[in-house]
Protein backbone atom coordinates (compact mmCIF):
# COMPACT_ATOMS: atom_id res chain seq x y z
CA UNK A 1 0.00 0.00 0.00
CA UNK A 2 2.94 2.39 0.76
CA UNK A 3 4.58 1.60 -2.44
CA UNK A 4 1.60 2.71 -4.51
CA UNK A 5 1.01 5.99 -2.45
CA UNK A 6 4.29 6.88 -3.24
CA UNK A 7 3.97 5.82 -7.04
CA UNK A 8 0.75 7.78 -7.21
CA UNK A 9 2.96 10.89 -5.74
CA UNK A 10 5.60 10.62 -7.96
CA UNK A 11 3.53 10.66 -10.64
CA UNK A 12 1.14 13.48 -9.83
CA UNK A 13 4.65 15.22 -9.11
CA UNK A 14 6.15 14.06 -13.10
CA UNK A 15 2.74 15.19 -14.49
CA UNK A 16 2.91 18.67 -12.92
CA UNK A 17 6.28 19.28 -13.81
CA UNK A 18 5.47 18.09 -17.61
CA UNK A 19 2.76 20.40 -17.44
CA UNK A 20 5.11 23.10 -15.86
CA UNK A 21 7.66 22.47 -18.95
CA UNK A 22 4.24 22.24 -21.36
CA UNK A 23 3.45 25.65 -20.44
CA UNK A 24 6.89 26.96 -20.95
CA UNK A 25 7.17 25.43 -24.11
CA UNK A 26 4.12 26.30 -25.79
CA UNK A 27 4.53 30.23 -24.94
CA UNK A 28 7.85 29.98 -26.15
CA UNK A 29 6.86 28.64 -29.26
CA UNK A 30 4.02 31.04 -29.31
CA UNK A 31 6.30 34.30 -29.05
CA UNK A 32 8.88 32.52 -31.86
CA UNK A 33 6.06 32.44 -34.42
CA UNK A 34 4.67 35.93 -33.62
CA UNK A 35 8.01 37.56 -34.39
CA UNK A 36 7.78 35.28 -37.60
CA UNK A 37 4.43 36.39 -38.45
CA UNK A 38 5.17 40.22 -37.98
CA UNK A 39 9.22 39.58 -39.47
CA UNK A 40 10.40 40.58 -36.41
CA UNK A 41 13.33 39.54 -35.49
CA UNK A 42 12.52 36.79 -33.37
CA UNK A 43 13.70 38.59 -29.44
CA UNK A 44 11.78 39.13 -26.74
CA UNK A 45 12.27 41.68 -24.42
CA UNK A 46 16.05 41.49 -23.06
CA UNK A 47 16.58 38.60 -25.12
CA UNK A 48 17.62 41.49 -27.53
CA UNK A 49 21.47 41.66 -25.18
CA UNK A 50 21.48 38.38 -23.81
CA UNK A 51 21.25 36.13 -27.23
CA UNK A 52 23.98 38.46 -29.02
CA UNK A 53 26.42 38.24 -26.15
CA UNK A 54 26.23 34.53 -25.99
CA UNK A 55 26.36 34.78 -29.76
CA UNK A 56 29.65 36.39 -29.82
CA UNK A 57 31.08 34.65 -27.10
CA UNK A 58 30.72 31.29 -28.95
CA UNK A 59 31.96 32.48 -32.25
CA UNK A 60 34.50 34.77 -30.51
CA UNK A 61 35.85 31.99 -28.31
CA UNK A 62 35.20 28.71 -30.65
CA UNK A 63 34.68 30.26 -34.21
CA UNK A 64 31.42 28.04 -34.28
CA UNK A 65 29.01 28.66 -37.13
CA UNK A 66 25.63 27.70 -35.79
CA UNK A 67 23.18 26.74 -38.31
CA UNK A 68 19.58 26.98 -38.69
CA UNK A 69 16.81 25.03 -38.51
CA UNK A 70 16.05 22.92 -41.49
CA UNK A 71 20.16 22.59 -42.63
CA UNK A 72 19.67 26.45 -43.39
CA UNK A 73 22.79 28.48 -42.58
CA UNK A 74 22.30 32.58 -41.82
CA UNK A 75 24.83 35.90 -41.75
CA UNK A 76 24.33 39.17 -40.76
CA UNK A 77 26.67 41.93 -42.58
CA UNK A 78 27.50 44.25 -40.91
CA UNK A 79 29.42 47.07 -43.37
CA UNK A 80 31.04 50.50 -43.42
CA UNK A 81 29.51 53.74 -45.79
CA UNK A 82 26.83 52.97 -48.08
CA UNK A 83 25.29 50.11 -50.12
CA UNK A 84 23.05 49.58 -52.90
CA UNK A 85 20.27 46.69 -51.54
CA UNK A 86 18.83 46.29 -55.49
CA UNK A 87 22.55 45.10 -56.11
CA UNK A 88 22.89 43.37 -53.80
CA UNK A 89 20.25 41.24 -54.10
CA UNK A 90 20.79 40.37 -57.91
CA UNK A 91 24.17 39.90 -56.89
CA UNK A 92 22.96 36.81 -54.19
CA UNK A 93 20.44 35.62 -56.25
CA UNK A 94 23.69 34.36 -58.53
CA UNK A 95 24.78 32.40 -55.19
CA UNK A 96 21.32 31.24 -54.45
CA UNK A 97 21.48 33.55 -50.77
CA UNK A 98 18.58 35.01 -50.23
CA UNK A 99 18.57 38.71 -48.33
CA UNK A 100 16.10 38.30 -45.62
CA UNK A 101 16.01 40.97 -43.46
CA UNK A 102 17.52 44.45 -44.71
CA UNK A 103 15.57 46.68 -41.80
CA UNK A 104 18.09 47.82 -39.54
CA UNK A 105 18.35 51.76 -38.74
CA UNK A 106 20.77 51.47 -35.65
CA UNK A 107 23.59 49.14 -37.14
CA UNK A 108 24.18 48.90 -40.77
CA UNK A 109 23.76 45.47 -41.42
CA UNK A 110 21.38 43.27 -43.29
CA UNK A 111 21.34 39.27 -43.41
CA UNK A 112 21.31 37.14 -45.72
CA UNK A 113 20.14 33.16 -45.47
CA UNK A 114 21.15 30.09 -47.44
CA UNK A 115 21.21 26.59 -47.50
CA UNK A 116 24.95 26.19 -48.56
CA UNK A 117 27.45 28.15 -46.13
CA UNK A 118 29.85 27.61 -48.96
CA UNK A 119 27.69 29.63 -51.47
CA UNK A 120 27.26 32.61 -48.11
CA UNK A 121 30.85 32.77 -47.93
CA UNK A 122 31.52 33.04 -52.09
CA UNK A 123 28.64 35.96 -52.33
CA UNK A 124 30.35 37.61 -49.26
CA UNK A 125 33.53 37.07 -50.99
CA UNK A 126 32.17 39.12 -53.94
CA UNK A 127 30.73 41.84 -52.89
CA UNK A 128 33.02 42.64 -49.93
CA UNK A 129 35.34 43.97 -53.32
CA UNK A 130 33.00 46.47 -53.64
CA UNK A 131 31.58 47.38 -49.83
CA UNK A 132 33.96 47.70 -47.21
CA UNK A 133 32.41 44.54 -45.06
CA UNK A 134 33.36 45.03 -41.42
CA UNK A 135 32.09 42.02 -40.04
CA UNK A 136 30.02 38.60 -40.04
CA UNK A 137 27.96 37.61 -37.72
CA UNK A 138 26.96 33.67 -38.34
CA UNK A 139 23.79 32.24 -37.08
CA UNK A 140 19.78 33.62 -36.75
CA UNK A 141 19.71 37.87 -37.61
CA UNK A 142 21.22 40.20 -34.69
CA UNK A 143 19.18 42.52 -33.26
CA UNK A 144 18.62 46.17 -34.41
CA UNK A 145 21.26 47.75 -31.93
CA UNK A 146 24.57 49.67 -32.35
CA UNK A 147 27.96 47.92 -32.12
CA UNK A 148 25.98 44.67 -31.49
CA UNK A 149 28.04 42.28 -32.99
CA UNK A 150 30.77 42.92 -30.51
CA UNK A 151 28.45 43.04 -27.32
CA UNK A 152 29.22 40.70 -24.26
CA UNK A 153 26.85 41.99 -21.35
CA UNK A 154 29.95 42.35 -19.66
CA UNK A 155 27.67 43.71 -16.62
CA UNK A 156 26.27 40.50 -15.63
CA UNK A 157 28.38 36.87 -15.23
CA UNK A 158 28.27 35.00 -18.51
CA UNK A 159 26.99 31.33 -17.17
CA UNK A 160 23.38 31.92 -18.68
CA UNK A 161 25.07 33.04 -22.13
CA UNK A 162 26.66 29.65 -21.57
CA UNK A 163 23.53 28.09 -21.73
CA UNK A 164 22.08 30.07 -24.73
CA UNK A 165 25.12 29.05 -26.11
CA UNK A 166 25.64 25.44 -25.80
CA UNK A 167 21.76 25.09 -26.88
CA UNK A 168 22.64 27.26 -30.13
CA UNK A 169 25.32 24.42 -30.63
CA UNK A 170 23.63 21.48 -29.91
CA UNK A 171 19.96 22.61 -31.26
CA UNK A 172 20.37 25.69 -33.70
CA UNK A 173 20.23 29.08 -33.24
CA UNK A 174 16.93 29.80 -33.19
CA UNK A 175 14.21 31.93 -30.97
CA UNK A 176 12.74 28.77 -29.98
CA UNK A 177 16.24 26.93 -29.64
CA UNK A 178 17.63 30.30 -27.14
CA UNK A 179 14.78 29.34 -24.69
CA UNK A 180 15.48 25.58 -23.74
CA UNK A 181 17.09 26.11 -20.87
CA UNK A 182 15.04 28.22 -19.26
CA UNK A 183 12.31 25.67 -19.78
CA UNK A 184 14.49 23.10 -18.03
CA UNK A 185 15.12 25.64 -15.39
CA UNK A 186 11.47 26.60 -14.50
CA UNK A 187 10.21 23.03 -14.55
CA UNK A 188 13.50 22.06 -12.23
CA UNK A 189 12.22 25.01 -9.76
CA UNK A 190 8.86 23.60 -9.65
CA UNK A 191 10.88 19.95 -8.68
CA UNK A 192 12.87 21.65 -6.03
CA UNK A 193 9.65 23.34 -4.26
CA UNK A 194 7.85 20.12 -3.94
CA UNK A 195 11.42 18.58 -2.58
CA UNK A 196 11.29 21.67 -0.16
CA UNK A 197 8.06 21.08 1.21
CA UNK A 198 8.13 17.47 1.49
CA UNK A 199 11.24 17.86 3.43
CA UNK A 200 9.93 20.85 6.11
CA UNK A 201 6.25 19.05 6.36
CA UNK A 202 6.60 15.29 5.28
CA UNK A 203 3.64 15.75 3.36
CA UNK A 204 4.36 15.47 -0.37
CA UNK A 205 0.88 16.89 -0.89
CA UNK A 206 1.49 19.78 -0.14
CA UNK A 207 4.53 19.74 -2.04
CA UNK A 208 2.24 19.35 -4.74
CA UNK A 209 -0.32 21.86 -4.20
CA UNK A 210 3.02 24.48 -3.54
CA UNK A 211 4.74 23.36 -6.82
CA UNK A 212 1.59 23.48 -8.57
CA UNK A 213 0.81 27.25 -7.98
CA UNK A 214 4.50 28.47 -8.62
CA UNK A 215 4.11 26.42 -12.03
CA UNK A 216 1.52 28.38 -13.17
CA UNK A 217 2.43 31.81 -11.46
CA UNK A 218 2.16 34.08 -14.88
CA UNK A 219 5.78 35.60 -13.79
CA UNK A 220 6.95 31.95 -14.08
CA UNK A 221 5.71 31.12 -17.19
CA UNK A 222 6.81 34.28 -18.78
CA UNK A 223 10.46 34.06 -17.22
CA UNK A 224 10.51 30.35 -17.70
CA UNK A 225 9.50 31.11 -21.48
CA UNK A 226 12.05 33.59 -22.76
CA UNK A 227 15.83 34.07 -22.48
CA UNK A 228 16.49 35.72 -19.52
CA UNK A 229 18.63 35.12 -16.77
CA UNK A 230 16.50 35.70 -14.02
CA UNK A 231 14.65 32.50 -13.75
CA UNK A 232 18.40 31.14 -13.47
CA UNK A 233 18.82 33.32 -9.81
CA UNK A 234 15.32 31.91 -8.79
CA UNK A 235 16.38 28.17 -10.04
CA UNK A 236 19.87 28.54 -8.16
CA UNK A 237 18.01 30.09 -5.07
CA UNK A 238 15.51 27.29 -4.14
CA UNK A 239 18.03 24.76 -4.54
CA UNK A 240 19.92 26.93 -1.74
CA UNK A 241 16.75 26.97 0.39
CA UNK A 242 16.92 23.00 0.28
CA UNK A 243 20.18 22.45 1.37
CA UNK A 244 19.92 24.96 3.97
CA UNK A 245 16.59 23.36 5.07
CA UNK A 246 18.54 20.45 5.48
CA UNK A 247 21.22 21.85 7.41
CA UNK A 248 23.64 21.64 4.61
CA UNK A 249 25.02 25.14 5.23
CA UNK A 250 28.63 25.04 3.28
CA UNK A 251 27.05 23.47 0.09
CA UNK A 252 23.92 26.23 0.25
CA UNK A 253 26.82 28.62 0.45
CA UNK A 254 28.52 27.23 -2.90
CA UNK A 255 25.26 26.88 -4.38
CA UNK A 256 24.59 30.57 -4.06
CA UNK A 257 27.71 31.39 -5.05
CA UNK A 258 27.91 29.47 -8.34
CA UNK A 259 24.49 30.71 -8.83
CA UNK A 260 25.88 34.33 -9.09
CA UNK A 261 27.82 33.22 -11.97
CA UNK A 262 24.05 34.00 -13.79
CA UNK A 263 23.50 36.80 -11.95
CA UNK A 264 24.76 38.60 -8.94
CA UNK A 265 21.16 39.37 -7.02
CA UNK A 266 21.53 35.11 -6.46
CA UNK A 267 23.56 36.75 -3.81
CA UNK A 268 20.41 38.06 -1.83
CA UNK A 269 19.75 34.21 -0.65
CA UNK A 270 22.77 34.35 1.65
CA UNK A 271 20.95 36.80 3.75
CA UNK A 272 18.64 33.85 5.25
CA UNK A 273 21.54 31.67 5.05
CA UNK A 274 23.55 33.97 6.92
CA UNK A 275 20.87 33.78 9.89
CA UNK A 276 20.20 30.58 10.16
CA UNK A 277 24.42 29.72 10.29
CA UNK A 278 25.17 32.33 12.67
CA UNK A 279 22.01 31.13 15.00
CA UNK A 280 23.25 27.53 14.79
CA UNK A 281 27.05 28.96 15.44
CA UNK A 282 25.63 31.07 18.81
CA UNK A 283 23.93 27.88 20.34
CA UNK A 284 27.54 26.30 20.19
CA UNK A 285 28.61 29.77 22.18
CA UNK A 286 26.32 33.13 22.46
CA UNK A 287 29.21 35.47 23.23
CA UNK A 288 30.02 38.20 21.26
CA UNK A 289 32.97 37.64 20.13
CA UNK A 290 32.13 33.60 18.73
CA UNK A 291 29.20 36.22 16.93
CA UNK A 292 32.14 38.84 15.32
CA UNK A 293 34.67 35.75 14.84
CA UNK A 294 32.03 33.87 12.63
CA UNK A 295 30.41 36.53 11.04
CA UNK A 296 34.32 37.68 9.76
CA UNK A 297 34.60 34.14 8.82
CA UNK A 298 31.24 33.72 7.06
CA UNK A 299 31.64 37.31 5.22
CA UNK A 300 34.96 36.26 4.21
CA UNK A 301 34.29 32.98 2.74
CA UNK A 302 31.89 34.71 0.78
CA UNK A 303 34.15 36.68 -1.32
CA UNK A 304 36.77 34.77 -1.45
CA UNK A 305 34.61 31.97 -3.26
CA UNK A 306 32.53 34.66 -5.15
CA UNK A 307 35.90 36.30 -6.68
CA UNK A 308 37.40 32.99 -7.30
CA UNK A 309 34.07 31.08 -9.20
CA UNK A 310 33.59 34.65 -11.52
CA UNK A 311 37.55 34.19 -12.56
CA UNK A 312 36.62 30.84 -13.55
CA UNK A 313 33.26 30.78 -15.12
CA UNK A 314 34.72 33.93 -16.57
CA UNK A 315 38.02 32.29 -18.20
CA UNK A 316 36.67 32.69 -22.15
CA UNK A 317 35.36 35.93 -21.98
CA UNK A 318 38.99 36.96 -20.05
CA UNK A 319 40.64 35.03 -22.50
CA UNK A 320 39.13 37.60 -25.49
CA UNK A 321 39.50 41.49 -23.36
CA UNK A 322 42.14 40.14 -20.87
CA UNK A 323 41.94 39.79 -16.82
CA UNK A 324 42.09 43.79 -16.16
CA UNK A 325 39.30 44.59 -18.67
CA UNK A 326 37.47 42.18 -17.37
CA UNK A 327 37.82 43.21 -13.43
CA UNK A 328 37.10 46.39 -14.00
CA UNK A 329 34.25 45.82 -16.31
CA UNK A 330 32.42 42.69 -14.96
CA UNK A 331 33.20 43.32 -11.16
CA UNK A 332 33.88 46.88 -10.45
CA UNK A 333 31.51 47.83 -13.05
CA UNK A 334 29.35 45.65 -12.62
CA UNK A 335 28.69 46.38 -8.95
CA UNK A 336 28.10 50.15 -10.05
CA UNK A 337 25.59 49.31 -12.76
CA UNK A 338 23.28 47.43 -9.83
CA UNK A 339 23.59 50.31 -7.22
CA UNK A 340 22.77 52.90 -9.78
CA UNK A 341 19.91 54.49 -12.01
CA UNK A 342 20.10 52.61 -15.41
CA UNK A 343 17.88 54.70 -16.75
CA UNK A 344 15.67 57.94 -16.61
CA UNK A 345 13.55 59.52 -18.55
CA UNK A 346 11.04 59.24 -21.39
CA UNK A 347 11.73 55.98 -23.30
CA UNK A 348 13.20 54.05 -20.46
CA UNK A 349 10.61 51.02 -19.32
CA UNK A 350 8.80 50.57 -16.20
CA UNK A 351 10.96 50.46 -13.10
CA UNK A 352 9.44 49.38 -9.33
CA UNK A 353 10.19 49.48 -5.82
CA UNK A 354 10.41 45.93 -4.40
CA UNK A 355 6.81 46.31 -2.65
CA UNK A 356 5.23 47.47 -6.08
CA UNK A 357 5.88 43.75 -7.11
CA UNK A 358 3.79 42.88 -4.18
CA UNK A 359 1.09 45.35 -5.50
CA UNK A 360 0.46 44.45 -8.65
CA UNK A 361 1.96 47.72 -10.01
CA UNK A 362 4.76 49.42 -12.23
CA UNK A 363 5.32 45.47 -13.91
CA UNK A 364 7.97 45.57 -16.65
CA UNK A 365 6.40 44.84 -19.88
CA UNK A 366 8.43 42.11 -21.94
CA UNK A 367 6.44 41.79 -24.98
CA UNK A 368 3.01 42.84 -26.65
CA UNK A 369 1.18 40.20 -27.83
CA UNK A 370 -2.26 42.25 -29.03
CA UNK A 371 -2.74 45.66 -28.23
CA UNK A 372 -5.53 44.11 -25.48
CA UNK A 373 -2.90 41.50 -24.49
CA UNK A 374 0.74 41.91 -23.17
CA UNK A 375 3.27 40.15 -21.15
CA UNK A 376 3.89 41.93 -17.82
CA UNK A 377 6.46 40.91 -15.29
CA UNK A 378 4.46 40.79 -12.51
CA UNK A 379 3.20 37.21 -10.20
CA UNK A 380 -0.28 37.21 -9.29
CA UNK A 381 0.12 39.89 -6.76
CA UNK A 382 -3.50 39.08 -4.34
CA UNK A 383 -1.84 36.26 -3.69
CA UNK A 384 1.88 37.53 -3.58
CA UNK A 385 0.17 40.23 -0.88
CA UNK A 386 -1.34 37.59 1.03
CA UNK A 387 2.00 35.89 1.36
CA UNK A 388 3.26 39.84 1.95
CA UNK A 389 0.61 40.44 4.52
CA UNK A 390 0.96 37.07 6.13
CA UNK A 391 4.96 37.78 6.41
CA UNK A 392 4.14 40.71 8.63
CA UNK A 393 2.11 38.73 10.46
CA UNK A 394 4.38 36.23 11.25
CA UNK A 395 7.27 38.57 12.45
CA UNK A 396 7.48 37.27 15.88
CA UNK A 397 9.20 34.05 14.64
CA UNK A 398 9.83 32.53 17.54
CA UNK A 399 5.98 31.88 18.04
CA UNK A 400 6.36 30.09 14.68
CA UNK A 401 6.91 26.21 14.28
CA UNK A 402 10.38 25.91 11.99
CA UNK A 403 8.86 24.17 8.94
CA UNK A 404 7.09 27.59 8.39
CA UNK A 405 9.72 29.88 9.93
CA UNK A 406 12.20 28.75 7.29
CA UNK A 407 10.31 30.15 3.97
CA UNK A 408 8.86 32.81 6.25
CA UNK A 409 12.97 33.86 6.82
CA UNK A 410 14.05 33.47 3.08
CA UNK A 411 11.15 35.52 1.38
CA UNK A 412 12.17 38.21 4.01
CA UNK A 413 15.70 37.65 3.39
CA UNK A 414 15.62 37.89 0.05
CA UNK A 415 13.68 40.77 -0.12
CA UNK A 416 15.91 42.74 2.03
CA UNK A 417 18.44 42.38 0.04
CA UNK A 418 16.08 43.97 -2.81
CA UNK A 419 14.87 47.01 -0.82
CA UNK A 420 18.59 47.53 0.60
CA UNK A 421 19.59 47.73 -2.76
CA UNK A 422 17.04 50.43 -3.66
CA UNK A 423 17.93 52.36 -1.00
CA UNK A 424 21.71 52.72 -1.85
CA UNK A 425 20.85 53.78 -5.11
CA UNK A 426 19.70 50.62 -7.70
CA UNK A 427 15.89 52.36 -8.00
CA UNK A 428 16.10 51.08 -11.54
CA UNK A 429 14.87 47.76 -10.35
CA UNK A 430 12.43 45.95 -12.86
CA UNK A 431 9.94 43.52 -12.28
CA UNK A 432 11.26 40.65 -13.79
CA UNK A 433 13.53 40.96 -11.21
CA UNK A 434 10.73 39.29 -8.36
CA UNK A 435 10.67 35.70 -9.95
CA UNK A 436 13.21 34.86 -7.66
CA UNK A 437 10.54 35.35 -4.85
CA UNK A 438 7.97 32.76 -6.60
CA UNK A 439 9.13 29.80 -4.89
CA UNK A 440 9.30 31.16 -1.72
CA UNK A 441 5.65 33.12 -1.97
CA UNK A 442 3.77 30.15 -2.25
CA UNK A 443 5.71 27.86 -0.19
CA UNK A 444 5.70 30.19 2.66
CA UNK A 445 2.02 30.89 1.88
CA UNK A 446 1.32 27.14 2.06
CA UNK A 447 2.91 26.75 5.05
CA UNK A 448 1.22 29.58 6.90
CA UNK A 449 -1.83 29.29 5.80
CA UNK A 450 -1.88 25.64 6.92
CA UNK A 451 -0.45 27.17 10.55
CA UNK A 452 -3.21 29.86 10.71
CA UNK A 453 -5.72 26.94 10.11
CA UNK A 454 -4.53 24.21 12.50
CA UNK A 455 -3.10 26.82 15.01
CA UNK A 456 -5.97 29.10 16.38
CA UNK A 457 -3.98 29.55 19.61
CA UNK A 458 -0.75 30.46 18.80
CA UNK A 459 -1.92 32.96 15.64
CA UNK A 460 -3.91 34.57 18.90
CA UNK A 461 -0.81 34.88 20.51
CA UNK A 462 1.20 36.40 17.87
CA UNK A 463 -1.63 39.12 17.70
CA UNK A 464 -1.39 39.82 20.82
CA UNK A 465 2.33 40.33 20.46
CA UNK A 466 1.46 42.66 17.84
CA UNK A 467 -1.16 44.34 19.94
CA UNK A 468 1.54 44.87 22.76
CA UNK A 469 3.80 46.19 20.37
CA UNK A 470 1.70 49.32 18.35
CA UNK A 471 0.50 50.15 22.32
CA UNK A 472 4.34 50.56 23.63
CA UNK A 473 5.25 52.31 20.50
CA UNK A 474 1.88 54.42 20.68
CA UNK A 475 2.87 55.77 23.46
CA UNK A 476 6.61 56.58 23.19
CA UNK A 477 5.28 58.43 19.69
CA UNK A 478 3.25 60.29 22.40
CA UNK A 479 6.04 60.89 25.05
CA UNK A 480 8.14 62.62 22.59
CA UNK A 481 5.08 64.45 20.74
CA UNK A 482 4.21 65.97 24.35
CA UNK A 483 7.93 66.24 26.15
Amino acid sequence: MNNKYNIAIYVLLLIIILFAAFQYYSLALKLTQLEIERHGKGYVSDEVWYVPSARNILRKTLGIVPSLPGGKYGASIIYEGNIEIAWIRKVAMKYGVSVVDENYHKIKAFYIESNNLNNINAFIQNISAYYNISDIVYGWRIPDAAGINEYLNLEHPPLVKYLIALSILLLGDYPLYWRIPNIIAGALIVFFVFLSIRKLTNNPWLGLVASLLVSIDPIMRYLSSIALLDVFVALFSVITFYLAITRKYMLSILLAIIGSTAKFNTLFVLIPVYMLYIRRELKKDNSFINFIYNTTLFFLLVSGLFLAVQVLISIPLISIIGFESWLNQSIFGAIKWHTSVKCAGAGCPASSAPWDWFLGTNGFVLYYISSHDTLVALGYWPLWALALAFSILFIPAYRIDRKTAYPWLFLLGILSGYILLWIIGGRTQYSFYSVQLAPFIYSFLMLSTIYIITQKEKILCVLNDWYKLLKYLWRLVVELLTC
